[in-house]
């Protein structure tokens, strides 16, 4: 065993969950060093603290101070790492990345700010409730993304997967640039922001252009509303018997009709009535009185029954738990991916492990949350090997992931959405999708933003001569991905043993669901899955509400999937192995969720949004104003601020509000008494006050988040063959001196030719291929005239391009 990033040496000066940036990097063995203000982390004492900062050590620097500068200063001189969440700031305590890779040339500097290339809106902070109220996030939800009903209002998100999204944006750059300075011997400043963890963390984007305006999934026509219609009846949140309820999740054909089988609808299914569900549903009112047959049907049973039942007959079904339930599944024990951390002041935590499972360089727990200014960050740090930095002198400062070649064996969003990103990062992504295609792409528009990038091969993997060409390229590759279930890639001549026979120094990734062990491990899973299992479901329907579906867990298993590949090639090209590795959208949901993921003795009890969804507390909550919403974000420091921007200075006396144990006790009094306040202004009035006088509210944004991106100028327009004209998202990480990709979504087949050409294939072997249904090409109409895409080159040549280690 290996340890992935010992002797490696991170400055993390973040605060709150984007601590978790640090927090993978010090699960992989580096040393980091958590650097803290007079007074520590906002976050400390706070629930979730533990685990964004376990395994860290914590020294105490104020950075108002010329001392405290110097000390830093000299800190980040030696360090391999600097990942800091400081926003402008950072220039005032001369940690402008320009300064700080000047004085360490090897050093990897990664900023995260909130609103990325949108700096104008940085005024309003880095926390996840003014950055989605901000950008749309918060408008647009429905029943299919955490919405008791479509709403013409903002919601407030449970999950933090905006801010989840930055960090593993943020790990995936500071490992890619890692790599490329295995090669060169010089770090890079990467940058990305919530915002940009926000675009990549929100599934259902789809952005059709219409002259200069973006028209959001909602508003595509009747086609598309009676698409997504019938996508919810495959996504069901059903109340039992028992009272109880059961997500379910039968998006495939055959998953839906097995579930209606069980509950004795399927004979049903043969009427023309009803012969295409549920996504061919006819009408809204067909859809209407079907989901409501289907739900009298499942009162017939408890949950328990009918999970049972389910389970068997590969129905995708699942009970909603609470996170106390949840850190003890089944699938997680069976999979290891629990662990008991011991900590000084609380005793044995159970916490969720590692995001990722590696089998050569597994991560490890090595402690709890560090006490404040509790260890020297130089004991036991010794001097590092420092490779000669005019190594990469002369060499071109091209993306860091320039010249690696990732296969894509995988469908839907949940595992592809990693190398999507990747791709973004410089990478080559070769897609291997079934002759009839990703099924993801009936999705339209949102699948753009998932192939992306990406080159796609078309081919009958179950024929032998399927099989040969996909050793050819496994051959020729750094990395593979799938999401079949257990079982399935050895019958299709991709299973880890075989492709390991096939390029030993494979880097093989399994986006799992479940996990490969366990009783569960070969259901099917979708988005809604993990959302009922980890307690998101519960902790986003609102106090004395039933659970409600949510669409959070696909891209932010996505990411993790990203995270996982860029660990892989790292550790091949460092330690020169090639290994297995493995996610599953349990644990990347639940990372989701890291502030609510800890189980000890005495632990406070966890939040409960409002029963409107409109927030957690008084002071963590959305408002209606005179017109508009706005977003309040108040920690006690701000309490003296707030009252006197609200006009209301007797609350700093008042027994009930003075202190922060009061208002905790009076949280629902206080509520009231704050909604009377809001609804005098208007929600901007409100905003450019608190501005001025410091106080964390914004307007909350009365469109959606694509409407946001078009205006702020966050997206291209367009042009493809096959999907017509749209907005293009640009790439979620800036690297500091290189060109961004502007890559091309993949039709089905359209690049089956030239990648085989590549191969050795001659075009009548290819035309052969195709003619025996082995292989698919694209029509020439729906390619794209610009061929296969921007930095794609062929897979002989890659081998040349870049030298890797093992």
């Amino acid at each position: 065993m290996v340890s992935l990033f010992e002797g490696l040496r991170v400055v993390d000066l973040t605060e709150g969950m984007l601590s978790v940036t640090a927090a993978v990097l010090a699960d992989f063995g580096a040393d980091v060093v958590k650097v803290e203000p007079p007074g520590g982390d906002s976050a400390r004492g706070k629930q979730g603290f533990r685990f964004w900062n376990r395994g860290k050590r914590s020294l105490v620097l104020d950075l108002t101070t010329d001392t405290g500068r110097a000390e830093l200063h000299a800190l980040v001189a030696e360090a391999d790492v600097l990942v800091e969440s400081l926003g402008p700031e950072a220039t005032g305590y001369g940690l402008a990345p320009e300064l700080t890779t000047a004085r360490n040339p090897r050093l990897v500097h990664c900023g995260i700010t909130g609103f990325g290339e949108a700096a104008e809106f940085e005024r309003f902070g880095r926390s996840e409730q003014m950055v989605t109220a901000k950008v749309g996030r918060l408008m647009g939800n429905d029943l299919l993304s955490g919405a008791h009903g479509d709403l013409d209002r903002p919601l407030y998100l449970a999950s933090p997967a905006s801010t989840y999204g930055a960090a593993m944006l943020a790990v995936q750059a500071i490992v890619a640039a890692l790599l490329q300075r295995e090669r060169t011997g010089r770090g890079r400043s990467v940058s990305t922001s919530l915002l940009d963890g926000i675009s990549a963390a929100t599934m259902r984007l789809a952005f059709e252009r219409r002259g200069e305006e973006v028209v959001p999934v909602a508003a595509r026509g009747a086609d598309s509303v009676l698409l997504l219609r019938g996508i919810r009846l495959c996504f069901l949140t059903v109340e039992t018997g028992d009272g109880r309820h059961i997500q379910m999740c039968c998006r495939q054909p055959r998953l839906y009709r097995n579930w209606m089988n069980a509950i004795g609808l399927g004979d049903e299914l043969e009427q023309p009535r009803w012969a295409g569900l549920p996504l061919g549903v006819q009408s809204l009112e067909d859809a209407q009185e079907w989901e409501a047959r289907v739900r009298d049907r499942m009162l017939e049973r408890t949950q328990e029954e009918w999970m049972d039942m389910f389970r068997t007959l590969d129905i995708g079904a699942d009970p909603f738990l609470t996170e106390e339930e949840f850190l003890r599944h089944p699938q997680l024990i069976a999979n290891d991916r629990v662990v008991t951390v011991e900590d000084p002041e609380v005793g044995p935590i159970l916490q969720l492990g590692p995001l990722v499972t590696a089998d050569r360089t597994p991560g490890r727990i090595v402690s709890s949350a560090p006490a404040l200014d509790s260890a020297s960050p130089w004991s036991g740090w010794e001097p590092a090997t420092r490779a000669d930095t005019s190594a990469g002198e002369g060499e071109s400062a091209g993306l860091p992931l320039q010249g690696y070649t990732i296969l894509e064996i995988a469908s839907f969003l949940a595992a592809p959405l990693g190398p999507t990103l990747l791709a973004e990062l410089g990478a080559r992504v070769i897609k291997v999708e079934p002759l009839d295609g990703d099924p993801f792409r009936s999705s339209g528009l949102e699948f753009v933003h998932i192939g992306n990038g990406k080159e796609s091969v078309a081919l009958d993997l179950k024929s032998p001569e399927g099989k040969q060409v996909l050793h050819r390229l496994i051959e020729q590759s750094d990395a593979l991905i799938h999401n079949f279930r257990p079982g399935v890639p050895e019958k299709l001549g991709f299973g880890y043993e075989q492709a390991r026979a096939i390029r030993p120094d494979l880097v093989y990734l399994y986006g799992a669901s479940y996990g490969s062990k366990g009783p569960e491990a070969h259901r099917a899973a979708f988005h809604s899955t993990p959302n009922a299992l980890c307690g998101g479901g519960i902790a986003q329907a609102g106090k004395g509400n039933p659970p409600v579906n949510d669409s959070y867990a696909d891209p932010c298993s996505g990411l993790a999937t990203g995270v996982a590949l860029a660990l892989g090639l790292y550790a091949r090209d460092r330690h020169g192995i090639g290994q297995y590795l493995e996610t599953s959208m349990l644990v990347s949901a639940g990372w989701v969720h890291s502030a609510r993921m800890e189980s000890y003795e005495g632990r406070p009890a966890r939040l409960e949004l409002t029963t409107e969804q409109t927030g957690f507390s008084a002071l963590d909550r959305l408002y209606q104003c005179a017109e508009g919403w706005v977003m309040l974000a108040s920690g006690d420091d701000e309490w003296p601020r707030l009252v006197n921007l609200l006009g209301k200075p007797e609350w700093l006396d008042d027994e009930r509000f003075a202190e922060p144990d009061g208002r905790a006790a009076h949280d629902r009094v206080l509520q009231w008494l704050l909604e009377d306040v809001f609804v005098t202004r208007t929600a901007a009035e409100w905003e450019a006050a608190a501005v001025e006088q410091r106080v964390p509210i914004v307007s909350a944004a009365d469109h959606t988040l694509e409407h946001f991106l078009v205006h702020a100028g966050l997206v291209d327009s367009a042009e493809h063959p096959a999907f017509g004209t749209y907005w293009r998202l640009k790439p979620r990480v800036r690297v500091a001196g290189a060109e961004p990709v502007e890559g091309l979504p993949c039709e089905l087949g359209e690049h089956t030719e030239p990648v085989l050409r590549s191969l050795g294939y001659t075009d009548a072997e290819i035309e052969r291929l195709e003619r025996e249904g082995v292989a698919r090409s694209a029509p020439p109409e729906r390619r794209h005239p610009g061929g296969i895409g921007a930095g794609s080159q062929p897979l002989a040549v890659r081998d040349a391009a870049v030298s890797h280690a093992g």
